[in-house]
């Protein structure tokens, strides 16, 4: 049988998940830019911030595959969405 959790777990919890989540920032804007028409591009023709990539990768604005020629990344509808939205 669970037991419930005491109100500081919980908050704790709640402040834990809070810093996680990323606010779009300059720093993705400035990634997403080169992948607004869509297509894939290679990562060599893209900025090399590897902690940005894996937060716009982790929030679902962008997607990445693997090709023979390498790397490949494309703006999804989210990241479009974040990113036409007025700031």
């Amino acid at each position: 049988m669970e037991t419930e959790r005491p109100p500081e777990t919980i908050l704790q919890d709640i402040r834990r998940q809070e810093k996680r989540t990323s606010l779009f920032n300059q720093y993705h804007r400035q990634m997403l830019d080169p992948l607004r028409d869509r297509d894939w591009v290679s990562s060599s023709k893209l900025p090399d911030h590897p902690g940005t990539t894996l937060a716009l990768l982790r929030n679902g604005w962008m997607e990445r595959r693997s090709t023979g020629e390498g790397v490949e990344y494309r703006m999804t509808e989210a990241g479009l969405l974040e990113l036409s939205r007025p700031r």
